[in-house]
């Protein structure tokens, strides 16, 4: 096994030379893959590849049923839960763990990512797959999650059965290839806190504490995130509170019942009144779906790899 200074055998981590170029100098790439040689020791090779990272993102923790099918999902597929966080996605840790795929995000997007972050934590589950895949562990999962975009998800993935609002709201999150579950892990956990989730993977079961997490997760209060349902309470609060509605309101309410995009900026300004008054997730929903996404003309710097790269 290499030394915890050493540079990396990449085929190991990631079939993508770009991703390679970016996290070999990246300082939580770095840290998490010190830590796990570090803990690993000798069983380096095969804890990596029977490791997995999953989260359930805030709004997943909210929507019923989400945390029920994920874990029944992943006891069909043979991954064991092994430890559990709750981790709070502040708005810094947010842009980290996907600077590379927010390359082409427009400031719209930060903006209303920034309205449900304060909401509530996502959980975070290590993984470990119980049956050995010729793929890695992880690069296994990420080909039976499915895609984020409605219009191209494929029945009997993950994602499938979780039904989605929209692209934004996209519950679930997973780490696309080995060298991703050692950098998110950087991301979300302090040291002490990612080596304790490190050493889980060598051990035998959950921890009951963690259990208990994963017990509490599923029992959450849940809550609708259909859009036109949140789009009729708060233009009901608004209308109820008396005074003449602002015009930059009626034009956004307008064009939310028409299916159309909104500036989010304009609007966020212009509903601050009315904010003690209203579900903060109903702005959440309204946003993640009547928002443009991307800036046109871009791409992301990392997009998720091709699982097919890793037979060879």
């Amino acid at each position: 096994m290499a030394s915890s200074t050493s540079r990396p055998d990449w085929s190991r981590f990631t079939r993508t030379g770009l991703k390679a170029d970016l996290y070999e100098r990246e300082p939580h790439f770095r840290e998490g893959l010190a830590d796990a040689r570090d803990v690993w020791g000798t069983a380096f090779d095969e804890t990596l590849h029977q490791a997995a990272l999953f989260m359930v993102k805030p709004e997943g923790q909210v929507t019923d049923g989400v945390v029920r099918v994920v874990r029944t999902f992943l006891d069909e597929q043979s991954y064991e839960v092994i430890a559990v966080r709750n981790v709070w996605l502040d708005r810094l840790m947010w842009r980290e763990m996907w600077r590379y795929q927010l390359t082409s995000a427009t400031l719209d997007r930060f903006a209303v990512s920034d309205e449900w972050l304060v909401l509530g934590p996502a959980l975070l589950l290590a993984l470990r797959a119980t049956r050995r895949h010729e793929l890695p562990a992880s690069v296994h999962l990420t080909s039976l999650k499915g895609s984020a975009t409605l219009a191209d998800q494929q029945p009997n993935t993950l994602r499938s059965r979780l039904r989605q609002a929209n692209r934004m709201l996209s519950l679930i999150h997973v780490a696309d290839e080995p060298a991703d579950v050692l950098r998110e892990l950087a991301v979300l956990l302090d040291r002490p806190e990612r080596q304790e989730v490190l050493r889980r993977y060598l051990g035998d079961e959950m921890h009951p504490d963690d259990k208990q997490l994963l017990e509490d997760a599923t029992a959450l209060p849940k809550r609708s995130l259909d859009p036109v349902a949140a789009l009729g309470r708060v233009e009901k609060t608004v209308l109820a509170s008396g005074g003449e509605m602002p015009d930059v309101l009626a034009a956004a309410f307008a064009a939310m019942r028409a299916g159309g995009r909104i500036r989010w900026a304009g609007f966020a300004s212009a509903i601050d009144t009315y904010r003690p008054l209203i579900d903060p997730w109903d702005l959440v929903v309204l946003g993640t779906t009547h928002i443009e996404y991307d800036e046109p003309g871009t791409s992301k710097l990392l997009v998720n790899p091709d699982p097919k790269s890793w037979l060879s």
